[in-house]
């Protein structure tokens, strides 16, 4: 598979829609697997560790909805000839199961074309998360979304984000800003409390496991106010 035939099959991704709705699940698994391929990650993709992530980024970025299937797009997307599964015999592909794919630990990932096409290919990554963005999301939330995978469209041989960065301060801290306490949902969305450095990632803040110490949830107001650096001497930093 060549450049241009990969990126006519992503145009023509079969996604369900129904009205003015549509289903971000395959295109959220695409841009994560691609953040994935950016952070020299193996091709195939551990469902297990797959499901929370997918599992939250529908939640966050997808329509409302009372359970969420991340075991949908993690098998279907093989019906649109880019990605795989490591044992289709045990899979009914009409009928996706969550249990059969922890059971027989099922991974998945881009067919090995593609894969090879995505490999140290950055411009091509950006190309095709741009298209996914455009096509599926609105512009309000592309930042959003790149931020909650680790997917660095700027990427330049940098160190990459981690992309459990997010969730992982955020339930530390029990998805409430480390300074003032705030704490609003708009249905299942946390609303105005992000993950922040106390030392910007862009200026050299950690971004490994010991990344606990110096990140906090904080509201943007008390960013714009001024209170992080306080907690340096909160946290004895």
């Amino acid at each position: 598979m060549n450049e241009h035939d990969f990126k006519q099959k992503i145009q023509n991704i079969s996604v369900w829609k129904k009205r003015d709705q549509r289903a971000p699940h395959k295109p959220l698994l695409i841009l994560y697997s691609l953040a994935q391929i950016q952070s020299n990650k193996d091709r195939y993709l551990p469902y297990k560790e797959v499901k929370e992530i997918l599992s939250n980024l529908l939640i966050e970025f997808g329509p409302k909805r009372k359970s969420q299937h991340p075991e949908e797009p993690f098998i279907r997307l093989k019906n649109d000839g880019i990605w795989e599964l490591s044992d289709v015999s045990r899979i009914n592909l009409k009928n996706p199961s969550n249990r059969i794919l922890l059971e027989y630990d099922i991974s998945g990932g881009f067919t090995e074309s593609v894969f090879n096409l995505l490999k140290g290919n950055n411009k091509l990554i950006r190309d095709i998360a741009e298209f996914i963005l455009n096509e599926h999301f609105p512009d309000t939330i592309h930042e959003d979304i790149l931020n909650s995978i680790g997917l660095d469209l700027e990427f330049r041989g940098k160190r990459t984000r981690n992309p459990y960065f997010r969730e992982k301060i955020l339930k530390a801290y029990e998805y409430s800003c480390a300074v003032c306490g705030f704490n609003v949902r708009l249905g299942n969305n946390l609303v105005g409390v992000e993950a922040a450095h106390i030392k910007w990632h862009q200026a050299g803040g950690l971004i490994q496991k010991k990344m606990e110490l110096h990140s906090v949830p904080c509201t943007i107001n008390c960013l714009i106010e001024g209170y992080l650096p306080l907690l340096k001497t909160m946290y004895f930093f």
